[in-house]
């Protein structure tokens, strides 16, 4: 009589990787954003993106237009309730994804409303 060991076919819950780098929660989503550019002494630009994903510290930006590392941008966010969250972020990283460019923005002011505005949006 041989003997085997039954295995459970349920797998243990997955756990995020411990390369994870990220300091806040980022939630998922397709926003609305309007956008401008602070910079002094440069072209200045306006118009619209979608945020693809955004936390109380950063934003993830879909754009057909390319943006410069280290851009400064006011930016307001159409959120889910029909509320706006402004906050102004840099430019951190751009990636050319087919027909758009990915923008990370790094938030460098956010008003203690627009933090909890965006946590409601991610949670």
């Amino acid at each position: 009589m041989t003997r085997t060991l039954s295995r459970s076919k349920s797998k243990p819950a997955s756990r995020k990787s411990s390369t994870e780098r990220r300091r806040a929660p980022r939630g998922s989503l397709k926003l609305l954003t309007a956008f401008r550019c602070l910079d002094v002494g440069k072209e200045s630009l306006t118009g619209f993106v979608r945020a693809l994903n955004l936390s109380s510290i950063g934003a993830l930006l879909e754009s057909p237009d390319k943006f410069d590392l280290g851009q400064n941008l006011a930016l307001e966010f159409l959120l889910d309730n029909n509320r706006i969250a402004q906050t102004d972020g840099r430019v951190t990283r751009v990636s050319k994804r087919d027909k758009f460019y990915h923008v990370a923005v790094e938030f460098a002011k956010v008003s203690s409303k627009a933090r909890r505005l965006i946590q409601l949006q991610v949670c």
